[in-house]
């Protein structure tokens, strides 16, 4: 503590020595500092005149320079303006170029083909001697990818003029030169005549042209007098035309109609005992119409007639009576007669015998109609298989895409069952009417014998 105490009173020493000195230098610290002090404020003065002398200048130059930066804000925002503008014109642009092309593209691949396709479906096997060349030059330009646009869309153009002076020509009548097939299948030079869609031909012979799939014409003659109002037509350009308003369909169906034996004969082998079915039939038809049609009953007063012979024991001129009625009662009567003198039973029993054996008489040959009736169906079903059978290997050799060989087999099909219903239906008519015809021949035997047993009994 002691040490401590010594070192203290050594510093405050010290510190009073140095502030004396410090005190004697403040004074010409002080002014030396305020001498830089008045410096500096002028100086600073200075500094602020001549600051205060450049800021009009500066702050006129900021509001120019401002005004400058405005106007060049605005010319940024018109130029952006403008450049959003061409962006969306230019997409504009190209919306409407992607437009025109899927529309020409349409029109091209789509449209003109469906065109031309059309306008050849519409030319005549006349005409496509003229025009047929031109359309396959264009189909296979359209089809060329190195063909330009613009080569394509000429080209359809052209084409599409060509027809619009087509149906002008047609609406007045066209004539023109060509070559058709005769009726011997040579071809033969001559002249068209088209009038709409109407189409003749005039050569070494004239007449309608058909409307067939050939790339040849084919004439078709109708009569002397159209070939010749043809002919005259062609040579002075006035006349007279025939005109098939079904635009050859009525001649195309009179060309599929059969004479009957033509028409027989494609129903192949099963038709010849179908016919000879149908005529055995018909014949028996008629011999049973004929037999039954002939047969007379007797008078309403003949039994008792008989009857009374019969009481008053004049069997001779009743037996006379009997023999001279008609046929089938004839037979009942004669054996009710004989028996007249015998029980009423057995004499009953005479008369269902004779009808018994009558019976059957009126009924013969009746089953051979029924059987015809029956058979008729059956035998043009199997020609139906016959055909069809016959077809399928037709289709085997030839396939199904030209159906003219399968025409053999679908006839045998179908014309063996026409033919069979044609046969069976008349044939099943026939014998209902004529087993009906007998029943009532045989109802009215029945009536005359319970006519005559019940006079009999009263008698005995």
């Amino acid at each position: 503590m002691k040490y401590l105490k010594s070192i203290f009173i050594l510093g405050l020493s010290s510190l009073a020595l140095a502030t004396t000195s410090f005190g004697q230098d403040l004074a010409s610290l002080q002014a030396t500092q305020l001498a830089k002090l008045e410096d500096a404020v002028s100086r600073l003065t200075a500094q602020r005149q001549q600051i205060q002398d450049q800021q009009i200048p500066l702050a006129r130059n900021l509001r120019e320079l401002e005004l400058v930066a405005k106007q060049q804000r605005s010319a940024l925002n018109e130029a952006r303006k403008a450049d959003d503008s061409r962006s969306l014109d230019l997409q504009t642009l190209r919306n409407n170029v992607h437009s025109l092309q899927q529309e020409y593209n349409f029109i091209t691949s789509s449209l003109l083909s469906e065109y031309n396709s059309s306008f050849e479906s519409s030319l005549s096997v006349g005409e496509l001697a003229n025009y047929g060349e031109a359309i396959r030059a264009l189909n296979l330009l359209l089809e060329n990818p190195e063909a330009t646009h613009s080569e394509r869309l000429q080209s359809s153009l052209t084409l599409i003029h060509g027809s619009l002076e087509r149906v002008q020509e047609l609406l007045g009548g066209k004539q023109y030169v060509g070559q058709a097939l005769n009726s011997e299948g040579r071809l033969t030079n001559g002249q068209f005549l088209q009038l709409g869609p109407l189409l003749y031909f005039s050569g070494e012979e004239s007449g309608i042209v058909e409307e067939t799939k050939a790339l040849q014409a084919r004439i078709q003659i109708i009569d002397t007098e159209s070939s010749e109002q043809i002919s005259s037509l062609a040579q002075s350009g006035r006349g007279e035309l025939p005109m098939d308003l079904s635009l050859g369909n009525a001649l195309a169906l009179q060309s599929t109609k059969d004479s009957l034996f033509v028409h027989l004969k494609k129903g192949g082998i099963w038709v010849y005992p179908i016919i000879a079915f149908a005529f055995v039939a018909t014949m028996v038809a008629l011999f049973k119409f004929v037999q039954i049609m002939s047969i007379r009953q007797p008078a309403p007063n003949t039994i008792y007639d008989i009857a009374k012979l019969l009481r008053t024991n004049k069997q001779a001129e009743a037996l006379k009576l009997a023999q001279a009625q008609p046929e089938p009662a004839r037979a009942m009567l004669v054996q009710a007669v004989e028996h007249s003198e015998e029980s009423i039973e057995l004499v009953e029993e005479a008369m269902y015998e004779s009808m018994l054996h009558t019976q059957p008489k009126l009924e013969r040959y009746l089953n051979i109609i029924a059987v015809t009736a029956s058979v008729a169906p059956l035998l043009g079903l199997l020609g139906t298989v016959t055909g069809i059978i016959k077809t399928f290997n037709l289709m085997r050799v030839f396939g199904s895409g030209d159906p003219k060989p399968l025409i053999s087999g679908i006839s045998e099909a179908l014309i063996t069952t026409e033919l069979g219903l044609v046969l069976a239906i008349p044939a099943l008519i026939i014998h209902a009417l004529l087993s009906r015809k007998v029943s009532g021949v045989m109802a009215h035997i029945e009536k005359l014998s319970v006519a005559l047993l019940n006079t009999l009994s009263r008698n005995k």
